[in-house]
């Protein structure tokens, strides 16, 4: 039950009204962007869980052009996690979800000062 909850929960946050994504001018391949949402931001001690949103020039394998995350930051491991990945067939998580995982990764991934993971922490962390 608690499981199905959270998944409503985070499904709920994935469609604000007017989400304001924030682009993230970090190092990253030709034809990809990325942008963070700091309104759907929740901050607890040291690490803070956000909306990350990838967009893509041309098609992925799986007909998405679009994947929305929550991840998790830890500011002072320098480590994230993801909780939530959406896809989407247009830009900016435009159409109808046409792929969803929903299960809380328990590994945490390191990331160079220089990505766009790096990016976000170094925006979130210092505020």
């Amino acid at each position: 039950m608690h499981k199905y909850l959270l998944t409503i929960f985070l499904i709920a946050q994935a469609i604000p009204a007017h989400t304001a994504w924030e682009q993230v001018d970090a190092a990253v391949k030709k034809g990809e962007a990325h942008f963070f949402d700091s309104d759907t931001m929740r901050r607890e001690g040291h690490s803070f869980r956000v909306w990350v949103l990838s967009n893509y020039d041309e098609e992925r394998v799986g007909g998405y052009r679009s994947v929305k995350t929550f991840y998790e930051f830890d500011c002072l491991q320098r480590k994230a996690r993801s909780q939530t990945m959406l896809l989407y067939p247009d830009v900016m998580a435009q159409g109808e979800v046409i792929g969803a995982h929903h299960e809380e990764s328990k590994e945490w991934f390191s990331f160079s000062s220089s990505s766009v993971f790096g990016r976000i922490l170094q925006i979130v962390c210092v505020n």
